[in-house]
């Protein structure tokens, strides 16, 4: 679990300097495409790119003032994600389209926070599963915990690549506790 703990914490550290980056108007285009590149390594090929800066440094400058300040809050309120608990999977029940790319049958699930200040306890935002893969080790995919409606729910509807069942629970590691209730109660559910 060792190997996972780095592979997630790392891909923690990159997510955080590419939001920082997104909307930091002093980071050039190649410097971002860059940081998001390394980013979107750490998932499988098959996993859509979610990163993007959606405008280029040049218009991020010349923009109206009022959006110059909402560029530096972003940045200063972009916060590397906690990582809460690693749980380790086997034999998961899969999409028809992801046992074609793993190449054993350990599933590990990685909880995490958000990526941004929001002034709520720290909770749950994030679940990656993490798998080798014929690209070697690489995040297959992900769940979204809901703020309004507390839960995991699908990112996508391409059931193809879902994680339907993670499987027989093997281990759990467990690093940060979370202070929101309903991250609370989940987290302690296993």
């Amino acid at each position: 679990m060792e190997k996972i703990k780095k592979f997630i914490l790392s891909f923690i550290k990159d997510e955080f300097n590419c939001n920082k980056a997104k909307t930091d108007v002093a980071i050039t285009d190649s410097n971002y495409e860059n940081l998001k590149n390394k980013t979107q390594n750490y998932f499988h090929s098959v996993v859509p790119n979610s990163y993007g800066r959606g405008m280029s440094q040049e218009e991020l400058l010349n923009d109206e003032e009022i959006y110059q300040d909402l560029y530096r809050r972003n940045v200063t309120d972009a916060v590397p994600r906690t990582l809460f608990q690693i749980k380790q999977y086997k034999n998961p029940k899969l999409g028809e389209g992801l046992p074609r790319w793993l190449v054993n049958d350990d599933l590990f699930a990685c909880y995490t926070s958000y990526t941004e200040n929001t002034g709520r306890e720290l909770g749950y935002n994030k679940l990656f599963y993490v798998a080798e893969t014929n690209e070697g080790l690489k995040i297959i995919y992900d769940l979204t915990f809901g703020v309004k409606e507390p839960g995991w729910r699908h990112s996508h509807d391409l059931k193809i690549n879902h994680v339907k069942d993670p499987g027989k629970l093997i281990a759990v590691e467990k690093y940060q506790v979370p202070e929101e209730a309903n991250s609370l109660a989940d987290y302690n559910a296993e």
